[in-house]
């Protein structure tokens, strides 16, 4: 007579309470990484809006603002939606005391200078503005 071989009840406990981990550390892994991914669009996003104002103020010969809500966590290039960053997500302007929490371009491509940081959690990011050419660079600051 030929033994049956199988699992024990234990056994397929087992794996399945294995497999519930490996679900679980999957789960976490891809949430953090898509919080992750949105607080790097935001920060893209800010130096879009940055870029936009420029190229308006350029084209137009008009000048142009990209202007920033900190209460609310939206900014605004002209022309374009607001848009809103991570509530999580700090934000520092340093700019031109008569523009307030604004950036402003001129048509001769120069700015109001200034900038920003952008903080959450241990990763900081720093966007410059630079007054005499209006360029706009984004800097990591881990």
């Amino acid at each position: 007579m030929r033994s049956q071989r199988g699992f024990t009840l234990l056994e397929m406990l087992v794996v399945i309470v294995l497999i519930g981990i490996a679900a679980g550390i999957v789960g976490f892994g891809l949430q953090h990484g898509l919080h992750a991914a949105s607080e790097r669009k935001a920060v893209v996003q800010v130096v879009q809006a940055l870029r936009a104002a420029r190229v308006q103020a350029i084209v137009t010969g008009q000048p142009a603002r990209t202007r920033f809500d900190l209460a609310q966590r939206r900014f605004q290039a002209p022309g374009k939606a607001v848009q809103q960053w991570p509530a999580d997500m700090r934000v520092q302007l340093h700019t031109a005391a008569e523009l307030g929490p604004a950036f402003e371009f001129y048509p001769d491509g120069g700015a109001s200078g200034g900038h920003l940081f952008l903080t959450t959690g241990a990763q900081r990011w720093r966007v410059d503005v630079a007054w005499l050419t209006g360029t706009v660079q984004l800097r990591d600051l881990k």
